[in-house]
């Protein structure tokens, strides 16, 4: 996957935007690079290979062709120069580079992977381990020209990068079908990275502490994806990008967890895929800061959005703590610990998180995902865990349940549930103990700057009005437009409490079109292949009313900012265009025991679970997948206008 170098140039140049006077005001000694072709400055001119860059005309803008994959400089030679590094670092192989090592070497190899089969096709290429192999003799050089104390400190001081694991994908996965049948994108993202965990130890157990590691990039927009795949159109490859974001994911987690594991660490998470998205679909925009080369006032607030992840510290302090209210859709285990019809605490419920703790689903939910993308170290904990107390509290809660609603008879089929007046007492009673622990003033100020994220509302209908045969009473007296009215009369009064308990920044999710879950169509089998158009139009009522709320609230409420998220809109375009986001299946429950689409029967342990889990919009009869929960989750953190009103997760935090 290769870019040109005024786009190398752009990476850079927001990177530094944001953190060149901040984060990365320090001095690096040397700089030590580990990849692909993507930042190789020439070791393939070294070894026996079919993938070379050593020829015209590559190299054409650095005045000559050296091995680079790009018209001039690349990514790494560009944050060198930034850093003040004297010369290009130089790479592993060449001749050259004896003597010379203690300002750092390149590693990287065009075809190399993570995986040692990676870039077979092209003969000789130099994939992670070989590198490691080789920095551990650069190490060795190290020591016996300075001893090992002064090449320890030289190393702890020096800014490593890792860029990696495109061509697992692009010159592995993709061009074996054999092995696509044998494994599930799942398995082969597991097993890169448990390589990668192995690999990035060891880089660490060989003297590195500043590691910047590179995501994935949107493989399925490069030329060569598009060529492969005619049948995208305009459009950049779905299935290729899919994979990247299922890469990515985990690659994030593992991240998070080498900086919990590893002592005096710092790993480093650089979005790639994120900026090269937003540079090609702002082509126009980005053509005109490079003419202009300066970040105006607006390009650096984007910069702040595109590149928080690199240190994801600096926005987590931007929101200080998570507070999670709603339904099923959020509840990560609070059913766990209540007497309830409603629970997900056994298999194959979180059959991808490694083991049922609660969630609906076979993964993560929204707002694990959003906390993660945030920054937060840890996900989110449930209100009624034994754990949740002491200093945990400070840093967010999650007060979901499973059957929950606006109302408080909603859900009364599953006995207990938490409806949402049940979880504001709840919060007051966390306040409270905020305030005991850091006083009135500290504890105001960090309820006004944390995420308050409200979803519920779905259950008031599936659980309570649309009820199979218990709800034709309540339907015959009480109209759809007087049931609304009901709910938002009630949500008026909850989201004004949650207000004068010192909340500021409220995302508040509207509901989802339920009459596309299978759960329903299998109640409504005269609907056919098509949602169910009667629950829709009752989800479409209230939201518009919602939205008409939101908006109320936000006038009367001074220094609230309240955020309307149109879930509607989002999983309604990922029903009707499933397969431009790699689904294949947009209706049917991947977790099922009976009914055509699977929605007769809740999720259990007697279920049959689909083999491809990333492949299915829906887990259950009612619960989206991790896979969507992913497309959503990036959606409400940095959708436009139509999907979340008036501004967006990320650019809540700046308000």
């Amino acid at each position: 996957m290769g870019i040109s170098s005024y786009y190398h140039f752009l990476l850079v140049l927001q990177f530094f935007a944001l953190f060149g006077t901040q984060c990365l005001a320090q001095d690096f000694p040397a700089f030590f690079v580990f990849g692909d072709s993507l930042v190789d400055t020439g070791n393939n001119n070294y070894i026996v290979s079919l993938s070379k860059a050593n020829y015209v005309p590559y190299g054409i803008d650095f005045g000559k062709s050296t091995g680079r994959y790009t018209n001039g400089r690349t990514i790494v030679d560009i944050i060198g120069q930034e850093l003040g590094l004297k010369d290009f670092t130089p790479p592993y192989l060449a001749p050259s580079t004896v003597g010379d090592v203690l300002h750092g070497v390149n590693y990287a190899s065009n075809g190399g992977g993570i995986l040692n089969k990676t870039g077979f096709i092209f003969g000789g290429r130099i994939n992670m381990d070989a590198q490691l192999d080789n920095f551990a003799n650069t190490r060795q050089d190290i020591i016996s020209r300075i001893g090992n104390p002064a090449a320890s400190e030289l190393l702890e001081k020096a800014l490593f990068t890792v860029v990696m694991g495109s061509n697992d994908f692009l010159d592995n996965y993709l061009i074996s079908i054999p092995e696509q049948k044998l494994v599930s994108p799942e398995m082969f993202a597991n097993t890169m990275i448990s390589r990668y965990r192995l690999q990035l130890t060891r880089l660490y157990d060989l003297g590195a502490r500043k590691i910047v590691v590179a995501n994935v990039g949107p493989i399925g927009c490069i030329p060569f994806q598009r060529d492969l795949n005619p049948s995208a159109g305009d459009s950049c490859v779905a299935s290729s990008n899919q994979l990247a974001m299922l890469f990515n994911d985990r690659l994030k987690s593992l991240v998070m967890e080498l900086n919990s594991n590893l002592v005096g660490s710092k790993f480093l998470y650089a979005d790639a895929y994120r900026i090269l998205s937003d540079i090609i679909q702002n082509f126009h925009f980005y053509g005109m800061l490079v003419r202009i080369k300066y970040l105006s006032t607006r390009s650096y607030q984007i910069c702040v959005l595109q590149f928080f992840a690199l240190f994801g510290t600096c926005l987590s302090q931007n929101f200080p703590s998570n507070f999670v209210f709603g339904d099923s859709l959020v509840d990560t285990g609070n059913n766990n610990y209540i007497v309830s019809l409603s629970k997900a605490n056994y298999v194959p419920n979180g059959i991808d998180f490694g083991k049922p703790t609660g969630r609906y689903t076979n993964g993560r939910t929204i707002v694990d995902i959003i906390g993660q993308e945030l920054g937060l170290k840890d996900f989110t904990p449930p209100y009624l865990a034994p754990s949740t107390v002491g200093d945990v509290v400070l840093h967010g809660v999650n007060y979901a349940s499973g059957g929950g609603g606006i109302l408080n008879k909603t859900g009364k089929i599953f006995v207990g549930r938490i409806n949402l007046d049940a979880q504001l007492d709840n919060f007051a009673n966390t306040r409270q103990d905020i305030i005991s622990r850091i006083g009135g003033q500290a504890a105001s100020e960090l309820l006004g700057k944390a995420l308050f994220s409200v979803t519920i509302g779905s259950n008031d209908f599936l659980n309570n009005y649309l009820t199979p045969v218990i709800s034709i009473p309540e339907q015959k007296l009480v109209s759809p437009e007087m049931f609304v009215d009901t709910m938002i009369s009630r949500y008026r009064l909850q989201l004004t409490r949650l207000y004068n308990l010192d909340a500021r920044k409220i995302v508040v999710a509207n509901i989802g079109p339920i009459g596309c879950i299978p759960y329903q169509r299998d109640v409504n089998p005269l609907a056919g292949d098509s949602c169910v158009d009667k629950s829709n139009q009752l989800a479409t009522l209230f939201n518009v009313r919602l939205k008409s709320l939101i908006m109320e609230l936000s006038s009367n409420l001074g220094g609230s900012k309240f955020i309307y998220a149109d879930v509607y809109h989002i999983v309604s375009d990922i029903i009707g265009n499933f397969e431009s986001y790699g689904f294949e299946n947009p209706n049917s429950a991947c977790c099922y025991v009976a009914g055509r689409f699977g929605g007769v029967v809740p999720c259990g342990p007697t279920s049959k679970v689909c083999p491809n889990r990333s492949k299915y919009v829906f887990w259950d009869p009612y619960h989206p997948s991790e896979a969507t929960n992913v497309i959503i989750a990036n959606r409400l953190l940095d959708g436009d206008s139509n999907d979340i009103y008036p501004i967006n997760i990320r650019q809540l935090f700046l308000a």
